[in-house]
């Protein structure tokens, strides 16, 4: 692992419409992105915080097996990525 700080950062799964616009929001904390990681398997760092991951419908169910409370929408394209918290 590296040595990221994960209490000064936060995540987003985002659901963008067809007019790319940010229409379905949800905020993971740090305990909730270390249930579905490994369901990204061509990350590049160990907290999804590097990059913004596309989430294809595949990953939906396994997704919410991990995290209960997360909803999915159709007609949105979701993406996943962490940022770094104001401080």
């Amino acid at each position: 692992m590296n040595d990221i700080d994960t209490e000064t950062l936060g995540w987003e799964l985002i659901g963008w419409d067809s007019d790319e616009q940010a229409a379905h929001v949800t905020g993971l904390n740090r305990v909730e992105i270390l249930r579905i990681r490994d369901l990204f398997r061509g990350r590049d760092d160990d907290f999804l915080e590097t990059a913004v991951y596309e989430v294809p419908p595949a990953l939906y169910s396994a997704m919410r097996s991990a995290i209960p409370h997360l909803e999915f929408r159709e007609g949105l394209e979701y993406q996943i990525g962490g940022f770094r918290l104001s401080v």
